[in-house]
């Protein structure tokens, strides 16, 4: 929408947000979107080697458009010949005028075969290097940036080969030089993390990513994984987002009542922070705690501006607004949501020192599904003492009507984190980046995505739980799961932490409305599989196999599946 001006229209929003009524004037202009633009021909730009004509074959499957591959395009129908001999021929200078030229005529319909239906395409990774070329990209929208971390970026060059021409230059100098102009000219970033190489996974992202990308963002997220932004500047706020994105998070909280500076600073930030996180794909809930519900939060003003701000961004495109039970009056007699948003309320409740009693618990449930309305969220979060209490909490997911986010915090609530993909109502859970939780309990995100796989779940996976009455861990439940996934299995092993009651208590506190289809380990001598402290790779290796062989019988695994558990394990 409204490609060729977007850098100015940012630029007017940071502008306007310096007075409400400039703020609430630019809302209503922006909130005015057309329709979704069919038919869109999208360009993938980034360096040689980042994966654009493999991503354009995935984004052409998924949303059933036509492929170019702008290299095989200059081979075939413009130079006649190979790059590389071309280049040697008449150099780089002249290769760059011709490929400027090809990218116009394409971008204005040429070598598509059907420009109603759209068009994926793939550039070669200097495109950048032409000025003309990186003005036509700035005026083109979507542009999509592979942005893939250069160390794999150079090993997959050392294979590549003698069909394309030299660089001329360190690969790691061009990166350099090029990293500013592809971030110039792209409206989206897909963001690898170093050694990514999971390409089953690195696919399901990028289908999503596309469809983000067509849709002009404003897609339900890639998956339940909520990574909670915590910095406390907008400029690490902004690397942070960036960091989710590569760890493969569904959608970031941004937690704005860290952000220092107060109400002001929030409301001045908003617009980059939001764009990031649209940038980078991720739909963003956002958060702006007060201190009577979270004492770890960043906030203790009135709550009058932190509401406002909250609407500020529900205008600006949030996808979730988290209002606490206790505010919702507040926020209702003030306005509620602001007309045109498209953000769903979220409705939450913290209690950091117990976990009530079931029938309490229900009728607080009850309440908030009646302040957040049938398309609203409810999300409740207990401190547990054990893990039955935790189990409390879970079980009022399949109750609910709505969706629902019911987590118990600390380590004995780990599992109920993990277990949200299971239930059609949770609409997410929380993670962290490394070092940075928002409260007791979160994994990492690369625990929750790499090893456990949250990302792949869904009511239908089976679930196979590992029980842990002592250290917790994920290895080796990260090591099954590479086996399972390199096996087309459609099951995950999940650690569930076992405190303060047996195997058989927790269990049968389980709530088993939507795992009915799900086969946790039902016995102790099953479960309580001890996990050595340092074990090597052979014993965590054996000890997958025993898992596998409990979970999917037979002893029969396969080259493909030990092969990947054994490079899960090496890690």
């Amino acid at each position: 929408e409204d490609a060729r001006a977007r850098a100015d229209r940012r630029r007017e929003a940071m502008a306007c947000c310096q007075c409400a009524d400039g703020l609430a004037a630019w809302f209503k202009e922006r909130n005015a979107r057309r329709p979704p633009q069919k038919g869109k021909i999208i360009v993938l730009v980034g360096m040689r080697g980042a994966g654009k004509s493999t991503f354009a074959k995935v984004a052409g499957d998924c949303l059933q458009r036509q492929v170019l591959d702008l290299d095989h395009v200059l081979e075939e129908k413009v130079i006649q010949c190979k790059i590389k001999e071309f280049v040697d021929r008449n150099g780089w200078a002249e290769f760059r005028a011709k490929e400027a030229q090809l990218l116009k005529d394409v971008l204005q319909g040429a070598y598509i075969d059907d420009l109603a239906a759209g068009c994926i395409v793939a550039t070669g990774g200097g495109v950048v290097e032409t000025p003309s070329s990186v003005q036509l990209l700035k005026q083109h929208s979507p542009v999509v940036w592979i942005d893939r971390h250069i160390d794999d970026i150079m090993f997959c060059l050392e294979g590549d080969g003698a069909y394309r021409p030299g660089l001329g230059e360190p690969p790691r100098d061009i990166y350099k030089r090029r990293q500013p102009l592809y971030r110039e000219c792209s409206d989206f970033v897909f963001a690898m993390r170093q050694g990514a190489d999971n390409w089953d996974a690195l696919t399901r992202r990028f289908q999503h990513f596309a469809k983000w990308a067509d849709e002009g963002g404003g897609c339900e997220p890639a998956s339940l994984v909520c990574v909670a932004i915590v910095a406390t500047s907008v400029e690490g706020a902004i690397s942070d987002i960036r960091d989710a994105a590569v760890e493969g998070a569904g959608l970031v909280e941004l937690r704005l009542d860290k952000i220092a500076g107060g109400v002001q600073a929030v409301r001045e930030g908003l617009p980059s922070l939001l764009s990031t996180a649209l940038r980078y794909g991720l739909p963003a809930l956002a958060t702006f705690r007060a201190r009577w519900e979270d004492a770890s939060a960043g906030y203790d003003g009135p709550d009058g501006p932190r509401l406002e701000a909250l609407r500020c961004a529900a205008q600006l495109g949030a996808y979730y607004v988290d209002v606490e039970h206790k505010a919702v009056a507040d926020w209702n007699a003030s306005g509620g949501m602001p007309p045109g948003s498209r953000a769903t309320l979220v409705v939450s409740s913290h209690d950091f020192a117990r976990t009530l009693d079931p029938e309490d618990l229900r009728a607080l449930f009850r309440k908030m599904r009646d302040d957040a309305g049938r398309l609203g969220v409810v999300k409740i979060a207990q401190m547990p003492r054990t893990s039955c209490e935790a189990a409390r909490v879970l079980a009022l997911v399949p109750e609910s009507t709505g969706g629902t986010v019911s987590l118990a915090m600390a380590e004995a609530g780990v599992f109920t984190r993990l277990l949200a993909p299971c239930f059609s109502r949770s609409r997410f859970t929380f993670a962290c980046l490394q070092g940075r939780p928002s409260a007791p309990g979160q994994l990492t995100a690369l625990e929750m995505t790499e090893l456990l796989h949250l990302d792949r779940m869904s009511p239908e996976t089976q679930v196979f739980g590992l029980l842990q009455p002592g250290t917790f861990s994920c290895r080796l439940a990260g090591v099954l799961n590479a086996g399972l996934a390199a096996a087309s299995v459609a099951a995950v092993c999940l650690p569930i932490p076992l405190r303060g009651c047996t195997p058989t208590e927790l269990l049968q506190s389980l709530p088993y409305g939507d795992l009915s289809k799900n086969s946790l380990v039902e016995d102790e001598a099953a479960a309580a599989i001890e996990v050595a402290e340092s074990p090597s790779v052979d014993e965590v290796i054996d000890q997958a196999k025993r898992l596998w062989s409990r979970f999917i019988g037979g002893s029969d695994i396969g080259e493909s599946a030990l092969k990947a558990m054994r490079k899960a394990a090496m890690k």
